[in-house]
């Protein structure tokens, strides 16, 4: 398979993986918030919310064998970007609430919800 055959294959399965976990936390209460939010270079893969909170999702998908798995794909250095990205974003809109951050892995139909980080927890400067 060529480049960006591969490429394109990555962004579907990726997608298909956001679709299913969005479906998997609406039927357990999540409401919508953003899909997919452009911020700049960056992109929130899902915000939902349920009750007074809101949670970053970051999901990743690899086929089932692939060399690096999902579990281990959010670099240090992609968390940061993320961090920024969603204080950029709490800063046009404000969330009155606790805010929160999880990693979602798909691996081939398996996924694995990690567990939840308090959005204190993530240190991220208001400058």
């Amino acid at each position: 398979m060529t480049g960006s055959r591969r490429g394109v294959a990555a962004r579907r399965l990726g997608l298909r993986a956001e679709r299913l976990t969005l479906w998997l936390l609406w039927v357990r209460g999540w409401d919508l918030v953003a899909w997919r939010q452009k911020l700049g270079r960056y992109e929130l893969d899902l915000l939902l919310s349920r009750g007074p909170e809101l949670r970053l999702l970051e999901v990743k998908a690899r086929r089932p064998g692939a060399w690096v798995g999902a579990d281990t794909a959010l670099e240090p250095e992609q968390r940061l970007r993320l961090q920024r990205a969603l204080r950029t974003w709490l800063d046009r809109v404000p969330w009155p609430g606790e805010v929160t951050f999880q990693r979602v892995s798909w691996a081939g139909w398996r996924w694995r919800f990690h567990p939840p980080e308090r959005w204190d927890g993530l240190k991220v400067s208001r400058s």
